[in-house]
């Protein structure tokens, strides 16, 4: 299942790759536009530091939360990389050769 129409005119989204493939099926001034609103939005601030829905903790407990923060920002990468290689590489041999310090 996927989005009706076209991504731009004469390529369907059904002909956009999962994945890794669709690093490479997505038009230029497709990766312009993410680029592009992803820079706007950084350079804006506008996702930025909201005072308002902050607890009042004491600053123990934010410095503990901010590093359980951190470290599950850490722990996502990590899961989207291991996401990343099992669609690079699906047949059981390529991923022991690609890591096989975890099966001596």
């Amino acid at each position: 299942m996927g989005f009706p129409g076209d991504i731009r005119p004469g390529l369907p989204f059904s002909e956009i790759g999962h994945g890794l493939d669709a690093i490479g099926s997505l038009p230029a001034l497709g990766w312009a536009q993410i680029v592009g609103f992803v820079g706007a939005t950084e350079f804006s601030g506008f996702l930025g530091d909201f005072e308002m829905g902050k607890p009042e903790l004491d600053p123990e407990t934010l410095a503990k939360r901010q590093t359980q923060e951190l470290q599950h920002g850490r722990l996502a990468m990590l899961a989207v990389m291991e996401l990343l290689r099992h669609d690079k590489y699906d047949e059981v041999g390529e991923l022991i050769q690609g890591f096989p310090f975890l099966y001596n």
